[in-house]
């Protein structure tokens, strides 16, 4: 009997999270409401309140989780122990393009301009530098360590937000191999452009 109830919720729950994200895709944040997603995801209003406080509750829970698995597998690549590598960097980034891609309907409505859920975007930022900085332990470094996690992540990010715009327009594997080239070589040198200076 408790493992119904138990898949019984686990149902309900998924049918209210993949509900959400399509309208999220399609109305945006503002433009949803409860009633929209009791009735995308076949329930009605009482069983979305078992489940959540609210729309903001249901969106924080649902961001959460996404950050998380993103967190969880980000720490199981990378070792705190490695010091940061071009081959350790394109690891890292080609996993979090990854799981963007098992999840584009989510990130393409928490990340693109017209429906962009902020704060998202800066807590995957956070993480990024977060995982990055493990491998900058003991490092001595020439310029600020905040500054260069802020342009790792941030450039990483912007980066992201253009492929999910187009479509996903490269693999992954592709993608995190030029964006470590421009990271290791510098954007310029990655560019094949000489500079003289």
């Amino acid at each position: 009997m408790n493992k119904k109830t138990d898949l019984r919720i686990l149902r309900s729950k998924h049918s209210i999270k993949k509900a959400f994200i399509e309208l999220l895709n399609e109305k945006g944040y503002e433009g949803i409401t409860i009633q929209d997603i009791a009735d995308k995801a076949m329930i009605n209003r009482n069983t979305f309140y078992l489940h959540y406080q609210n729309k903001p509750d249901l969106l924080n829970v649902a961001m959460d989780e996404l950050l998380e698995e993103l967190n969880s597998t980000l720490k199981l690549c990378s070792s705190s122990k490695s010091p940061v590598s071009g081959f350790m960097l394109e690891q890292l980034m080609q996993t979090i393009l990854e799981k963007i891609k098992d999840n584009i309907p989510f990130y393409k409505a928490l990340l693109l301009d017209e429906n962009r859920i902020y704060g998202f975007q800066s807590k995957m930022e956070d993480i990024i530098k977060n995982t990055v900085e493990d491998g900058l332990n003991d490092i001595p470094l020439k310029i600020s360590k905040e500054l260069l996690l802020q342009y790792i992540a941030s450039t990483f990010m912007g980066i992201v937000i253009w492929w999910v715009k187009n479509d996903f327009s490269y693999t992954p594997k592709e993608l995190a191999s030029q964006f470590g080239k421009i990271l290791t070589h510098g954007h310029l040198k990655a560019a094949g452009i000489v500079i003289n200076d």
